[in-house]
């Protein structure tokens, strides 16, 4: 039986597309999750800092945690924080 070279190297060139696709694609989900959970983390901080706020008046502004500057900032019926561009806010 004569083997055809061609073959194996067309079947291994897909399988090797396949696993690049795969792992890509995980590459991309794990990313995702990472910047979902960083919204999460930011949204969470932000609360904290507001009930922060609510109780004492000494809180520094801005206020750093892990590396991310927090402003906080009051207005007339709503409490504001800031970070990396995001506004997180609640009403009075």
């Amino acid at each position: 039986m004569k083997r055809h070279d061609g073959f194996v190297l067309l079947e291994s060139l897909t399988a090797f597309f396949i696993s690049l696709l795969i792992l890509l694609t995980l590459v991309y989900c794990v990313n995702e999750q990472f910047n979902l959970l960083n919204q999460w983390e930011e949204k969470v901080s932000s609360d904290k800092i507001i009930l922060l706020h609510l109780k004492s008046d000494k809180i520094p502004n801005p206020l750093i945690i892990k590396d991310k500057k927090y402003f906080f900032s009051q207005e007339s019926n709503t409490y504001q924080v800031k970070v990396n561009g995001h506004v997180y806010q609640i009403k009075k």
